[in-house]
């Protein structure tokens, strides 16, 4: 995944809160991340390519949900919530009724009986 610099911008604000908040170093939290100092600052004030093992480790070091704080994280999210879908059902026999109650679509149809050599009548399935 590629990260743009609206997400790099957003993810040092989250560090910038986070930092305040904790009272944490950005030397400690390079050592939690294990990268050396260098790598941490440059990928946080825009020197270095943000990576995805980067991103998500450092995400969870703060806490923090990378799609709820990340713009492209956040549009791709988005963009997939909703999808259509298209169900078809074939029944052996007449319909009569099609209703739906909440997440169930019921299908009332009439079917014929089949005589049975065990019993006088069954229902065929």
């Amino acid at each position: 995944m590629t990260f743009n610099q609206e997400d790099r911008q957003a993810l040092y604000d989250t560090w910038m809160s986070y930092k305040a908040k904790a009272r944490i170093t950005q030397i400690e939290m390079a050592k939690r991340l294990e990268v050396s100092h260098l790598t941490f600052s440059r990928c946080i004030h825009g020197d270095a390519t943000l990576d995805s093992r980067f991103v998500f480790a450092f995400c969870q070091a703060m806490g923090v949900e990378p799609n709820k704080i990340l713009p492209s994280l956040r549009e791709r999210e988005q963009a997939h919530q909703d999808v259509l879908v298209t169900s078809k059902v074939i029944v052996d026999g007449d319909i009569e009724a099609v209703y739906y109650e909440g997440n169930q679509v019921i299908i009332e149809y009439r079917k014929p009986l089949v005589a049975s050599a065990e019993s006088s009548f069954e229902w065929v399935s």
